[in-house]
């Protein structure tokens, strides 16, 4: 085990392993910071496990935000569509 998650074989390994159907559904922005973050974890997206990466989807209302935080040992790469 990696990460709390058993490791595939690699001659077991499949494209579903790096595909997510999640994150074409808008997530509710009816809060009070008007955003919704959907992340995807490596219990999603076997994939993932070990990369030291992982994905998120971030919608935003008029207005919305997104509250400041950390990512101690991390990054952020945003891409903004609309």
């Amino acid at each position: 085990k990696v990460n709390g998650l058993e490791c595939k074989d690699p001659k077991q390994v499949t494209a579903d392993d790096f595909f997510f159907s999640g994150l074409q559904k808008p997530g509710n922005t009816s809060n009070p910071f008007g955003s919704k973050v959907t992340p995807v974890f490596a219990t999603q997206l076997p994939g993932l496990n070990t990369l030291g990466i992982s994905i998120v989807r971030i919608d935003y209302a008029p207005w919305g935000i997104n509250p400041p935080h950390t990512h101690p040992r991390a990054t952020e790469i945003l891409t903004v569509l609309e």
